[in-house]
């Protein structure tokens, strides 16, 4: 679970959250108020911020370190529907809606997070219509890539599935070491299946075949794409 955490520097937080790419449209009073009524969150690995079907009466907006959006599926096996890094910004719509959580929250990392109270959300979505507007761009880019995750599911080959997944981590937090791009994976196994609809046995063979053939490197928790071209080639396939 979340634990509080100890107060931030105000004006830092302040300057922070006004790059973030609704939160700046927020007049500058108005972002103080909001503020006002926000607590700081810390979570452990692997802690629980929330759960399917918990009321949703706060947003969060990542500070630091990586968090898994989660669904169970029909079939019992969980679908990971996002990776929430630092300025994600989630669990909005639970707010605005009036609705229970429709996914599990469970930190991958380390994280630190500011809880926003729904109702100062709403007030200041009310009175600033541009953030208003960029939230619904984010809303509508959320929806376009679950859309396409369950496409890619439904349609793409299993190796093309994963080498899209890859690609969309590395996407998240890339850690260039030459021509090479170091991917640190905070999802297991079974989690990138999760993404994948793959088997963790079937995920556990692909990635040794790449292995074998000189695409990725695998070391502890990381996962190197050496020839990103030939990954990018098994991604698009159909």
């Amino acid at each position: 679970m979340a634990v509080r955490a100890e107060p931030m520097d105000r004006a830092a937080l302040l300057e922070r959250l006004s790059r973030h790419r609704m939160l700046r449209f927020v007049q500058p009073a108005d972002l103080e108020h909001l503020i006002s009524y926000a607590q700081p969150r810390v979570l452990r690995r692997r802690a629980r911020l929330f759960a399917t079907g918990d009321a949703g009466t706060s947003g969060y907006v990542v500070l630091s370190g990586w968090i898994k959006l989660s669904r169970g599926g029909p079939s019992g096996r969980d679908m990971v529907l996002e990776v929430a890094g630092p300025g994600t910004f989630f669990g909005e719509l639970a707010v605005i809606c009036g609705l229970p959580r429709a996914a599990d929250a469970i930190a991958l990392t380390p994280a630190q997070m500011l809880a926003i109270d729904g109702r100062a959300l709403m007030a200041m979505l009310r009175q600033n219509p541009d953030a208003s507007l960029e939230l619904v761009r984010m809303l509508g880019e959320r929806l376009a890539h679950t859309t396409i995750q369950m496409e890619d599911t439904l349609f793409r080959p299993a190796e093309a599935r994963l080498a899209r997944a890859l690609a969309r981590l590395a996407a998240l937090d890339p850690i260039a070491t030459g021509r090479e791009l170091r991917i640190n994976l905070w999802l297991s196994q079974r989690e990138l299946g999760e993404m994948t609809g793959l088997s963790r046995e079937s995920i556990n063979k692909q990635l040794s075949v790449w292995r074998d053939s000189g695409v990725v490197r695998m070391r502890g928790g990381t996962v190197t794409l050496i020839d990103g071209a030939a990954l990018s080639e098994i991604a698009e396939a159909v």
